[in-house]
């Protein structure tokens, strides 16, 4: 694929050597002008997509809205290694640390922002950028405008209002791994992209990353075959998902005895773990949904949930944390039927009807993928989310039964 001079330029700036096609497809699109969606595996390079625009569009502002802090430092942190002028905005910095990096956003130093939907929804922000000229808006994981913009984080429901408060309509992008094809048309509307915005759906199927299913009959019995299975399959870099930030911290400590100095809890709140993580010195990480999206843990070959997620997009963006250098991994689901009964309780408690139906919905959908005893689980996974598989996985606990 032949590149221009301005992406070939941008393109040496980041070391990337080469672009796969499908990549090269979105970023023509954003640099058209066009209101881009894109949905594609985890390790397809996502980010990319929309930083080349923004380097090669450096005279306007990006601004790129992330769910999580620990999105935004990594990607500032892999910018600025790379003499690129980003900046992040978020809760921990000092009155003066915010004013400083909006006072070089005012005056053209910085030319690519990360903020959270909070902070893109307050007025005083809204009014420091006012005057200032925005190319791009962003919208990385993309998922999460419906799935927690209609339970806890309501701010991503107004992020279409913010766009359409500027007085030049920006090229809107929004990215993830999992999204259903039913939400898709919701999800641009929210973000008030333009009419006939482009849509690029990649397929999410990434051969290597094998599925299995353990059921199990209580809390005792996961812990003990949680054990097992480290045992047996741990070897680089192990990552656990617990619902809760209790349940971490106590399957971490669980295991301390058996990996002593090597376990570490991962969620919004343990700076220092996530420090010891990223730079890879710790290899058995149990975490929180929280780290279920974008910060490259790297080496991991095995996931395991140890509690029941609370839908297929959820679980598999989890598991895509797995493999991300092309390495096979693991990922193991303990299903205890009663993390469903538990889950059912909490969803119903969620006000919004429709916001609870759909929640509903996605967990019965996770609930038949556990009580499938014969279906390719993958294939399964995969036409739930829009992908359209012609053959059965061959690895997953199913089909290595029918073999």
């Amino acid at each position: 694929m032949k590149y221009s001079k301005s992406v070939k330029e941008a393109m040496k700036q980041l070391d990337i050597k080469k672009l796969r096609p499908k990549q090269g497809q979105a970023i023509s699109s954003i640099l058209n002008g066009h209101d881009t969606m894109v949905i594609a595996p985890t390790s397809f390079g996502k980010s990319i997509l929309y930083l080349i625009p923004a380097i090669i569009q450096s005279d306007k502002l990006t601004i790129v809205v992330e769910p999580l802090l620990a999105l935004m430092h990594d990607q500032v942190k892999y910018l600025r290694k790379h003499q690129i002028a980003a900046a992040y905005l978020d809760h921990m910095q000092t009155e003066k640390e915010q004013s400083d990096i909006l006072d070089c956003v005012q005056s053209g130093e910085i030319h690519i922002l990360f903020v959270s939907p909070e902070r893109l929804c307050r007025l005083p922000f809204q009014m420091a950028i006012q005057d200032i000229s925005i190319g791009m808006v962003v919208v990385d994981e993309c998922h999460c405008v419906i799935s927690w913009g209609s339970t806890f984080r309501e701010d991503y429901l107004h992020i279409g209002a913010f766009v359409d408060s500027l007085p030049k309509h920006p090229v809107v992008v929004a990215v993830t791994a999992t999204d259903a094809p039913q939400d898709r048309e919701h999800i641009m509307a929210l973000l008030s992209m333009r009419s006939e915005p482009k849509c690029f759906a990649y397929s999410l199927y990434r051969s290597n990353l094998t599925f299995l299913i353990k059921p199990v009959e209580s809390r005792k019995e996961k812990r003990r075959k949680l054990q097992k299975l480290l045992k047996k399959y741990h070897a680089n870099t192990t990552l656990i998902f617990c619902a809760t930030k209790a349940g971490a911290e106590a399957v971490a400590e669980d295991l301390k005895a058996l990996f002593p100095g090597d376990v570490a809890v991962y969620h919004s709140r343990e700076k220092k773990a996530e420090k010891a993580i990223l730079a890879g010195k710790k290899h058995v990480i149990v975490a929180t949904t929280a780290s279920s999206m974008g910060v490259d843990i790297r080496n991991v070959d095995l996931v395991i949930h140890f509690d029941l997620p609370k839908s297929l997009e959820e679980y598999y963006q989890q598991a895509g944390r797995g493999g991300r250098d092309g390495q096979h991994s693991r990922s193991i689901l303990l299903y205890d039927p009663a993390d469903y009964q538990r889950n059912y309780g909490l969803l119903y408690q969620i006000s919004d009807k429709e916001a609870r139906k759909r929640a509903v919905e996605q967990l019965n959908q996770m609930k038949e993928l556990c009580d499938e005893k014969h279906r390719c689980l993958v294939k399964m996974m995969l036409v739930f989310l829009g992908d359209s598989p012609r053959k059965n996985c061959r690895y997953c606990t199913n089909c290595q039964k029918a073999r």
